[in-house]
């Protein structure tokens, strides 16, 4: 079966020997996207920053009770949670909202497995306030190595002096008090989970896990690594230049909370490296050989108190930083096209980009709100190192239908043709022959690709044609 991504349009990138480029999908047009199923009322979840195929909040028919539980896991995406508020990165005594609730519960119960005997523990959290004030806050803990499901059934101590008017409820596949991390492979179940000493439970409790909706990723940018880039403050925007293809890049500062709770500006950056912790340094980044060359691209920034937008260039060699190249972007209510030359020191192996909707350093409140679109960002030395000739270059040659499922069409319009290659948009070929009719014509069948845009090279004696196909 197919995996239903939306790959929305192309990118343009190098076919060679190696396959490499150094800005992956740099005019921004291709974005993918996923729907995954979440329990009714927490629509807050790791699955929103999650790798596809790597969901770590699912829906499992293994239940105690009824036809569902939620199973939670921590694997390289980091830990799976759920939760009925915005979690604010951790930050528990930020957390505002969840759901009405105006009893005095004394405990928590429900049943649960997991799968690690020691280093890690599942955790749930229930906070309570009224009328916005934490009147209490308990973290239940369970762990231990169960195939069966297991009761627990918590106190809360010290016990609530207070009727609440509301609760938040969350749980998370590892222990979060106690490490940034948590033991990869941890694995949580829960299954009626309810609160007790009660007559009644929240409206929107959903302890038993029954009750699923549907939700959808934030599209993410093709070719960029997910590691660091934010889900939060990136965006695809159809605001493009003249010519700029369906989509761009669009880079917000938000609002967020510092490590002290308090309000601050966070710009939305995106990057083709990740920070290690270890090394305490930037790790990854494209191949790039040249000392000399100039990055181009268009953007328009919109400016909130007197903020700036920034792209970084890191050059490294042998895995060393040793040159950084920094371009400060002004306000321009208009697209404006920028060339930026560059001559480091020594040879580089690899570079690293980073943008960024506003400084790092520019942390006030009333930064909030820089606007950074960019589009056609490219190296001038591989503007036309694409490995195609030309795009959509003849049009004598025609493919048919497009869109299609799979199932195509190709006529030479009178060319003798040579050879046909098919390239996916990361550069993988999926298709080739050198065989056509006595009419130069070509029936094609990929339809065990997946959906998006492909690039359909075609060869004759006198060069090299680059047509695009949809494939539905």
């Amino acid at each position: 079966m197919k995996k239903q991504l939306l790959l929305l349009s192309l990118v343009i990138i190098t076919i060679s020997a190696q396959g490499q480029i150094s800005i992956p999908n740099g005019d921004f047009e291709t974005w993918s996207s996923s729907t995954y199923d979440l329990p009714e009322n927490y629509y807050y979840s790791s699955n929103l920053n999650a790798d596809y195929d790597a969901f770590n909040v699912t829906r499992t028919l293994v239940a105690y009770h009824g036809s569902s539980a939620v199973k939670l896991v921590t694997n390289l995406n980091g830990f799976g949670y759920f939760i009925n508020c915005n979690p604010n990165n951790g930050d528990v005594a930020s957390w505002k909202g969840g759901m009405a609730y105006n009893q005095k519960p004394t405990g928590l119960r429900g049943y649960y497995k997991y799968n690690v005997t020691a280093g890690d523990v599942g955790v749930m959290i229930a906070k309570f306030t009224k009328a916005g004030v934490d009147i209490g806050t308990y973290n239940i803990k369970v762990g231990g190595d169960f195939n069966d499901y297991k009761l627990f059934n918590f106190t809360f101590y010290p016990a609530l002096t207070q009727t609440p008017d509301s609760v938040i409820f969350g749980a998370v596949s590892s222990d979060f008090t106690a490490s940034d991390n948590g033991v990869i492979g941890s694995t949580l179940y829960l299954d009626s989970v309810s609160f007790t000493g009660v007559t009644s439970q929240p409206a929107n409790m959903n302890g038993d896990f029954e009750k699923w909706s549907q939700s959808q990723t934030p599209y993410k940018l093709v070719g960029w690594p997910n590691k660091d880039n934010q889900a939060v403050g990136v965006n695809r925007t159809s605001d493009v230049p003249k010519g700029g293809g369906q989509y761009a890049l669009e880079l917000k500062t938000y609002l967020s909370k510092g490590n002290t709770g308090n309000d601050k500006a966070q710009n939305g950056y995106i990057s083709t490296g990740y920070y290690d912790q270890k090394c305490n340094c930037l790790m990854g980044g494209q191949p790039f050989i040249n000392k000399k060359d100039t990055l181009s691209f268009w953007y328009k920034y919109t400016q909130a108190s007197t903020g700036n937008g920034e792209i970084d260039l890191m050059f490294k060699s042998k895995g060393t930083a040793f040159s950084w190249e920094q371009i400060k972007l002004s306000p321009s209510v208009d697209y404006k096209y920028v060339e930026f030359p560059f001559n480091i020191n020594q040879v580089p192996d690899s570079v690293i980009i980073q943008i960024i909707s506003s400084s790092w350093q520019d942390t006030l409140v009333s930064f909030v709100g820089c606007d950074l679109k960019i589009d056609n960002l490219y190296f001038k030395s591989q503007k036309t190192n694409t490995g195609f000739a030309s795009v959509e270059n003849d049009v004598q040659i025609s493919i048919y239908p497009n869109p299609s499922d799979g199932y195509m069409s190709i006529r030479s319009g009178g060319k003798e043709l040579t050879k046909l290659e098919i390239y996916s948009p990361t550069g993988v070929m999926v298709y080739a022959t050198s065989k056509f009719d006595s009419n130069n014509a070509k029936q094609i069948n990929i339809s065990n690709v997946q959906s998006g845009i492909y690039f359909v090279k075609v060869f004759d004696k006198e060069g090299i044609y680059t047509k695009k196909i949809l494939i539905k």
